[in-house]
């Protein structure tokens, strides 16, 4: 069977397993248990607006084989009876591994800060440091900043895009010259219309690289 047909079926039997509501940390752990999965990363803070602390758990499958496959996210809001799922994602986190089993980045990181989730990916290699944000506003999760910032010989270069809504937004591109003392650099901004607003259920940080370089490369 292939990877992809595996994903296709865990993501179906995660459809109905996944507890919808009044999530327990009891219910969480059976969660785990029956589908052999393990928390990998965890963040607590408090994302929507109201007092009580809300969960962004990564899941990864807890065997060898499963580290090119793709991630769960699932974010757990807080409730005054325990916690409440409200939305999960297999795409938000990218593989731990690649398919040559060499780790895609040295440093990964999640964390809830000002009604937040940030995610920070980390490579001393061609993947780069990639960080983007999805902000908690009127009752869903929207893209707030997305940030890729790759070494090159000779250069360094750093894409910042910000959305103005939810298709439209402005990406700056500075270009950094190591090969002189003072590191001078340039920056260039280009207004960019996505295709579609980007979800934190169906967001790939590859893909969406992908059509900022399509985009800004026909405006150059």
């Amino acid at each position: 069977m292939s990877k992809s047909t595996d994903i296709q079926a865990a993501q179906l039997q995660l459809e109905s397993t996944v507890p919808k509501k009044d999530t327990l940390d009891a219910e969480i752990t059976q969660f785990l248990e029956e589908n052999n999965y393990m928390i990998q990363y965890e963040a607590v803070g408090f994302l929507n607006k109201d007092n009580f602390k809300d969960k962004v758990l990564i899941l990864q499958e807890n065997d060898e084989e499963s580290k090119s496959l793709q991630r769960l996210t699932i974010i757990l809001l807080g409730k005054k009876q325990g916690f409440e799922l409200y939305k999960k994602s297999y795409t938000i986190m990218p593989p731990e591994y690649n398919d040559d089993n060499y780790k895609a980045f040295d440093t990964e990181d999640v964390e809830i800060e000002k009604n937040k989730i940030i995610f920070d990916l980390y490579a001393v290699g061609p993947n780069g440091h990639i960080s983007f944000e999805f902000i908690f506003q009127n009752n869903n999760l929207q893209l707030h900043e997305f940030t890729g910032y790759f070494m090159g010989a000779g250069s360094h270069t750093e894409y910042i895009y910000t959305p103005k809504n939810q298709t439209n937004g402005i990406l700056k591109e500075t270009i950094i010259n190591t090969m002189e003392d003072e590191m001078p650099s340039t920056t260039k901004s280009y207004t960019i219309k996505l295709e579609s607003p980007p979800t934190f259920e169906s967001f790939d940080y590859k893909i969406f690289l992908d059509e900022l370089f399509r985009q800004f490369g026909d405006k150059q």
